[in-house]
């Protein structure tokens, strides 16, 4: 039974992928167990640079300590308002901005370099030690860098504070520091309120004559209003242009009631008349007199009618002179009506003149009573708004002449801004430098730097050295990954044989592992021919190649080793050959497989050498004999192995690549880089070649990397197993399962 590696068997069911395509098992993000690997294979540096980093900072905490200590001492400054107490000329809500820019100010006021400097002429501060010990020439320098004043956030009070070698000077020369920034701010400010004080002087005398110029045009306009306009609050022309107005109204009624009577007059046929207007028609003496003759004609045909008959001669002749009495008295009385009409149209059509001309009277004395209403209106609103100007105005006074008398106040008080001392310092009670937390910092610190440090060494390191790196940045699969042969513990005379030399090595257990990945790869009728190539020289494909070629000639399967290496062939220094000929001789014309091929100590495993170096050979190997002899080989063998010449050295693996079932590259650790084996396969990806996977060869065995554990815990078993097998007899020893191509699948 075999052990394959850990980091070889977690690739078993990796499916090939094309160089070109993402794998689904891999990205660039580096995850935390590479982080936990990386900082395994650098431990020593870490450590070293811990341990050395810790003891830089011990050392220098010690020598600050007992050297460099510094011991601080504070004072706060209250900050209440910036303008003295009761100085508001008008209310107004506070500024939060506003009131912290007046902090701010102050702190870069109490820092100031002319307040420091008349610190320094002070007898204490001269007596402090800091002052002994600072040189003359940089003192007023360093008195700057060593005085700090900022706000306390949250609050209104400023931070005064500084540090000191010495415990007895820090509290003694803030003290002093606050004592000269108070000083220098009442005197300051008191100047600036005498300023204030005069110019307020000025507004107050502005004031009084504006208040003289008001008062006078008030008087004015009070003489050009109405009597008991001011007194009544109202204007007196308001009564007047109503009684205009009622007056205005009632001509309108009667001009309309006129107009009215007017058009009925002027109908035909008595319209309009009243009963008294149509009996003084029938009073009319030529209307009576016509009514009398119809009435003594009317007796006369009704005696006639008794006596005579109604058909009488006499009676017609009566009604003849009826008719035309009738009909005389009718005009008549249409005559009279139309006089009496036209008399009382006359009537009307001069009472509506009248009329009208009493309305357009009466309406210019409305324009005239509201024109003059408009005129007191505004001159009374003028009256009302000087008065209120007035008032306002000696308010103002009042204000300015209370805001005078406070700005004496302050003046001869020397109260300015409202700056108060709220904590003056105190003598230092321990050290503000070096804290003891420091050293628990710097080790952490220390840590940090130490990890970060190894991490950057191992980020900067571009070469392929893990199977991560394969699958990060080739983006194809890993078949296996190989040892260096230094680090195997038996000892390998041949690397390009050691799978058959050393058959119980970790060395062959690796390539074990790696026949079984590629068995499992894809079926074995798409596996038949199997290029190996590699981005450069020397990173081991011929050993790869031999080695596979042995171990899946062990399993049970016929294989064909074929050198296609024409520019270094190296197989037929390990197999030596009968006679000369090789692949060359094939691929034009003049050999055989059966004549060029020959068989090794491992039965099932045949050598096809490269042959004399042909004069072109990338020609040959695109030629269509390459490819009836990749056919006849596939028929007769169960598997083929070509060892091709680096991919980004010739183009004859890139040919090859396209006749083969599949490839295998080879990248050698920490040899190769990543930018190399990206061209390599970015190569085989542009003729659309198949990569089964890639091998990491010569990987060394190092702390956190890989076969560490491995090699040891594969060795300690197969001690045991040695055992084990000792107790039996010799011939079942003889019968390790080497030819059962099913042995290595079953382990």
């Amino acid at each position: 039974m075999t052990t394959l590696p850990a980091t070889v068997t977690e690739r078993i069911d990796s499916p090939p992928t094309h160089p070109s395509a993402p794998s689904a098992a891999g990205g660039t993000t580096v995850t935390f167990q590479d982080i936990i690997a990386i900082i395994k294979r650098r431990i020593f540096l870490i450590l070293f640079l811990f341990l050395l980093l810790d003891a830089m900072t011990v050392g220098a905490w010690i020598a600050s300590y007992k050297y460099f200590p510094l011991y601080p001492a504070e004072a706060f400054i209250e900050c209440i308002s910036p303008s003295p107490k009761a100085m508001e000329i008008a209310p107004v809500s506070p500024d939060q901005k506003e009131f912290d820019r007046f902090i701010l100010t102050q702190a870069h006021f109490a820092s100031n370099p002319e307040i420091l400097l008349e610190t320094l002429k002070l007898e204490e501060v001269k007596a402090t030690q800091w002052y002994k010990d600072t040189p003359g020439e940089d003192l007023l320098l360093d008195f700057i860098d060593l005085v700090k004043a900022a706000p306390q956030r949250g609050t209104n009070l400023l931070r005064i504070s500084c540090q000191t070698r010495s415990p007895d000077d820090p509290h003694v020369i803030i003290n002093n520091v606050v004592r000269q920034y108070l000083n220098r701010v009442r005197e300051h400010n008191t100047g600036e309120f005498r300023t204030e004080r005069e110019f307020r002087k000025r507004d107050l005398d502005k004031v009084y004559e504006q208040i003289v110029d008001k008062e006078k045009q008030l008087s004015a306009i009070a003489r050009q209003l109405p009597p008991g306009a001011i007194t009544m609050g109202q204007n007196p022309v308001a009564s007047d242009y109503q009684m205009d107005r009622q007056t205005v109204a009632q001509y309108e009624l009667m001009f309309q009631e006129l107009n009215g009577l007017y058009q009925i007059y002027s109908q035909p046929g008595g319209a309009g008349l009243s009963p008294e207007d149509i009996q003084l028609v029938e009073l009319d003496p030529k209307v009576a007199a016509l009514s009398n003759q119809n009435f003594t004609v009317a007796q006369q045909i009704a005696v006639t009618k008794k006596s005579l008959g109604s058909q009488h001669r006499a009676v017609k002749e009566l009604q003849k002179l009826l008719d035309v009495i009738n009909e005389q008295l009718k005009d008549e009385r249409q005559t009279r009506i139309a006089e009496i009409q036209v008399y009382k149209r006359e009537q009307v059509k001069t009472a509506m003149l009248n009329a009208q001309h009493a309305l357009l009277k009466a309406r210019e004395k409305l324009t005239d009573t509201m024109a003059h209403l408009a005129d007191m209106d505004e001159l009374l609103t003028q009256y009302i708004s000087l008065q209120e100007d007035i008032e306002l105005i000696k308010e103002n006074r009042e204000t300015i002449s209370t805001y005078i008398k406070e700005l004496d106040r302050i003046v001869s008080e020397r109260a300015a801004i409202r700056i108060e001392s709220r904590e003056e310092a105190l003598p230092p009670l321990e050290r503000s430098f070096p804290q003891k937390f420091l050293i628990p910092a710097g080790i952490t610190l220390s840590l940090v730097l130490s990890i970060a440090f190894a991490l950057l060494i191992e980020f900067m390191d571009t070469s392929l050295r893990t199977p991560q790196d394969f699958v990060r940045h080739l983006r194809i699969p890993v078949l296996g990954v190989v040892p260096h042969v230094d680090d195997e513990e038996v000892d390998i005379d041949q690397i390009e044989t050691a799978v058959r030399d050393a058959p119980h090595s970790m060395y062959a257990e690796v390539f074990r592992a790696i026949r079984t990945n590629l068995q499992f790869s894809t079926t074995a009728d798409r596996q038949r021919s199997i290029l190996i190539t590699s981005p450069r020289p020397e990173d081991g494909k011929t050993s790869i190649a031999c080695n596979l070629a042995i171990m899946i000639a062990q399993g049970g399967r016929r294989v064909l080793l074929v050198d296609a290496n024409f520019r270094r062939p190296n197989i037929q220094r390990i197999f030596p050959p009968k006679d000369r000929q090789g692949l060359s001789n094939i691929l034009i014309g003049e050999g055989t497989l059966e004549e060029a091929s020959y068989g090794t100590d491992i039965a099932t495993l045949d050598i096809l050498p490269s042959g004399p170096m042909p004069p072109n050979p990338a020609e040959l190997m695109g030629g269509d004999l390459m490819g009836e002899f990749i056919r006849n080989a596939t028929e007769r063998y169960d598997q083929v192995i070509i060892d091709a010449p680096p991919v980004l050295l010739a183009s004859d693996a890139s040919i090859l690549a396209t006749r083969v079932d599949g490839v295998i590259l080879v990248c050698r650790a920490q040899a190769n880089t990543r930018g190399i084996g990206s061209r390599a396969c970015a190569l085989l990806a542009r003729v659309n070649a198949h990569v089964f996977g890639g091998i990491l060869n010569a990987a060394e065995v190092r702390r956190g990397g890989y076969f560490r554990e491995q090699l040891r815990t594969f060795y300690d078993y197969r001690l045991d197993e040695d055992d084990e097998y000792a107790q039996l007899p010799q011939t079942a020893l003889l019968d390790d399962g080497r030819n059962d191509p099913d042995t290595d699948r079953k382990s």
